[in-house]
């Protein structure tokens, strides 16, 4: 029983606190820096220079955790906030000279984070502190002659006690504060120091406590030690026990405890910046640019419906909070709960931020990928689209963004870039020698090959110079294959991965269809030779406007509904599968798994692509995840989507589709079942993923005109919601030609 509990007193969570404490998040100065963080980091670099590289871990964490001001908002019920300062002139300096004691995770090469991942936060709420120490204790008693292992066992036991002494230093803090507050902030304050001071060791027994719990040690992870992405995972199913426990005795009802988890979703993401990704976000913070999931719905290990009253209760959290994060992730499947799923389309049609994954395709493509089915039932996302499954994988992340349309210019020219003529792929056949046009996807798949094999040895190198020696330590201590293999999660974990990007999907097989159509097509008289077509290209369409315009509006294109596109959709996906898969053969860790998906690297990626096939000019952006591309003509929702049901997904795990969906003024409720009906059609097709932007043109164009008048406005971005008005102006111009199509 927590001290709560002995006493009968109910937690009342007043819902303006979280008003109050989004307005303050909404309200930070960019500006703001730990610079603590970082002081203690220098010092710990002299102290510790001797110790060897486990072992230094834990006393680098013992600092921190020692060091850190705990701070506590007047609006504060889950404590846990990072002090931060707007910087000196001299501080600034030291940030110049220093940059990776504050943008980076840990310290390179010497204090080791981790990002992209989800811990086993169920092992840390069962097992607690204490008792994570307690078995690295046992372990290390039967472990005569292990040295490396007793060493990790010894870290192991240290990490948990600096994280209790954060805890405990909180509930100091708490009581000192409570001396000079009004009866009822005295009173919330004891109860956060007896909260503090429980789980500073024992696992918690209830909801506050388990939050509690989680903050610290996120905090710890994320802003402390340092890491992007650090992602809560799939709270619905960890944290049901103490929900329940809570709402059974009295302890919360149920309005409190959707206030309350709100709280502390909004904490998690601190320091990550207001602003949403690498072009846009210039806040100065070890976990700047994390997007975080929060995962609901989906299935159990053994295949039943996973989804429960925790599950509605998040969802309406997220609307109270009303946010840009985290995403809430719903793992969609045919029984699932009719009311959670009005809740969740609700959400989408409001532009909250929501994106959701078909359980039937995913599972599939993870098993597809090595995953044994009852873990692959377990997944959750980390960072952006990102399929992981905790306990299984250590860490994961994007292993590149491949510019597939390029591969097609490649194979056009034998392997030589289009404007250097230097050698840049695959040494294929020069284009005269291409005959047919099996002859020009013979070259095209070399030319995939080519790139990826590579990214293998790009993989390899990542393995060797950043993972394979590091030992993230605290994160380790909540992987169970860590724990109980006594060593780092990067050589415990059974599996590890990197996501290989199919970029410019529709730019490639528009690409392919134009060639086919125009260099082998049937009518002779209407054929442009394949060199021919490659000179035309090299000068960017000049003096061919109306070979251009014929390819962009009379030849078929992938967003139409086109059976011969979606068959040449189907085998540029396989092909895409087949060779990050053998690419990926005898790799032993960073696993090469395939995804289609663009992230923003297709505005990057266009700016240095010549113009392509498919009558895309040089320089202008590539197709943008799943989307067809800007400009396709005859595109309705149902169209777009058959398109991109007709890649194989079901192989690939990691993917993005977005749907701009202009509804107008029409209330909520109508929004909602129009996108309920799109999602379900979908994903009966074998639709992977779906997220939606429900804005029109007109509004995207009012915001760029008078952004003072949107701040709230939020659009679906990637993986990550984001204020529109805050968007680099490429970006604002990206979604606005989306919303077009």
């Amino acid at each position: 029983m927590s001290e709560l509990e002995q006493a009968g007193a109910p937690v009342a969570v007043d819902a303006t606190r979280l008003d109050r404490l989004r307005a303050r998040r909404l309200a930070e100065d960019e500006r703001l820096v730990c610079m603590e963080r970082a002081r203690i980091l220098m010092a710990a670099e002299r102290e510790h220079a001797s110790l060897e590289r486990v072992p230094r871990q834990a006393a680098v964490l013992r600092d921190l955790c020692e060091g850190i001001t705990p701070v506590i908002l007047d609006e504060d019920t889950i404590v846990g906030q990072m002090p931060a300062v707007i910087p000196s002139a001299e501080e600034e300096a030291l940030i110049a000279r220093r940059p990776e004691l504050f943008v980076e995770p840990g310290v390179p090469g010497w204090f080791d984070g981790i990002s992209i991942c989800v811990p086993e936060w169920d092992l840390l709420l069962q097992r607690g502190l204490g008792g994570i120490a307690a078995y690295a204790l046992e372990r290390l008693s039967v472990l005569p002659g292990d040295a490396a292992r007793a060493e990790f066992y010894r870290a192991a036991i240290a990490a948990m006690q600096a994280v209790s002494t954060l805890l405990r230093r909180y509930a100091s803090r708490a009581l000192e504060l409570a001396r000079h507050a009004g009866p009822r902030r005295r009173r919330e304050l004891e109860l956060i120091a007896a909260r503090c001071d429980r789980v500073a060791w024992d696992p918690p027994v209830d909801l506050p406590e388990a939050l509690q719990l989680l903050q610290i040690v996120h905090m710890a992870l994320s802003c402390l030690v340092g890491g992007r992405d650090v992602t809560p995972g799939r709270v619905d199913q960890y944290l049901l026990p103490f929900y329940r426990t809570s709402i059974e005795r009295g302890q919360l009802a149920r309005d409190d405890a959707v206030t309350l988890l709100a709280m502390f979703l909004l904490r998690l993401t601190q320091t990550a910046g207001n602003a949403s990704d690498f072009e846009s976000n210039h806040r100065r913070s070890p976990c700047r640019y994390s997007h975080l999931y929060v995962t609901v719905g989906g299935v159990t290990r053994d295949g039943a419906p996973a989804e429960n009253e925790l599950s509605l209760a998040i969802a309406d959290a997220i609307r109270r909070l009303a946010y840009k994060e985290p995403t809430l992730l719903l793992r969609y499947h045919a029984d699932m709960d009719a009311a959670l799923l009005g809740s969740i389309t609700g959400l989408m049609a409001d532009r909250l931020p929501v994106t959701v994954y078909n359980d039937a395709v995913v599972i599939p493509g993870l098993v597809e990928n090595g995953v044994p089915e009852p873990d692959a039932r377990c997944y959750a996302h980390s960072a952006c689209h990102n399929a992981f499954v905790p306990g299984l994988e250590a860490g994961s992340g994007p292993g590149g963004f491949y510019n597939v349309p390029r591969m097609v210019l490649l194979a056009m020219t034998g392997g030589r870039d289009p404007v250097s003529g230097e050698m840049a792929g695959a040494a294929t056949p020069e284009p005269d020698r291409l005959a047919t046009f099996e002859d020009l996807w013979a070259a095209f798949a070399e030319q995939v090959r080519f790139a990826l094999a590579r990214g293998r040895e790009a993989s390899q190198r990542r393995w060797a110079q950043h993972y394979r020696d590091a030992t993230p330590l605290l994160y380790s201590c909540l992987v169970r294959a860590a724990l109980e293999a006594g060593e780092s999660c990067w050589t415990a974990a059974p599996v590890s991965h990197l996501n290989h990007y199919f970029a410019g999907i529709a730019t490639a097989i528009d690409s392919l269809t134009a060639i086919r159509e125009v260099a082998f097509g049937d009518d002779a008289g209407d054929r442009v030779s394949l060199p021919e077509l490659a000179r035309i290209l090299s000068a960017d369409w000049s003096g061919h406007e109306a070979l251009r315009r014929r390819i962009r509006t009379e030849l078929p294109r992938f967003g139409q509904d086109d059976r011969a596109v979606r068959d040449l959709t189907a085998r540029v996906g396989d092909l895409w599968a087949d060779e990050v898969q053998r690419a990926s053969e005898g790799m032993e860790r960073l696993a090469m798994w395939p995804g289609f998906y663009s992230h923003m690297a297709h505005l990057r990626l266009g700016e240095h692509t010549p113009a392509t096939p498919d009558g895309r000019a040089s320089g202008d952006p590539l197709s943008e995840n799943l989307s067809p591309s800007a400009g396709t003509a005859r595109c309705s929702a149902t169209s777009k989507l058959l398109s991109m049901a007709a890649l194989p997904l079901h192989r690939a795990p990691a993917g993005a589709a977005t749907l701009a969906v202009s509804l107008g003024e029409t209330e909520t409720r109508k929004r909602a079942e129009v996108i309920r009906g799109l999602m379900e059609a979908y994903f009966d097709l074998g639709g992977l993923h779906l997220q939606v932007n429900v804005v029109g043109r007109e509004a995207l164009l009012d915001a760029v005109r008078h952004p003072d008048f949107h701040r709230d406005l939020m659009v679906r971005v990637a993986g990550f919601n984001a204020y529109f008005v805050l968007l680099p102006e490429a970006e604002q111009q990206d979604i606005i030609r989306r919303s077009e199509r």
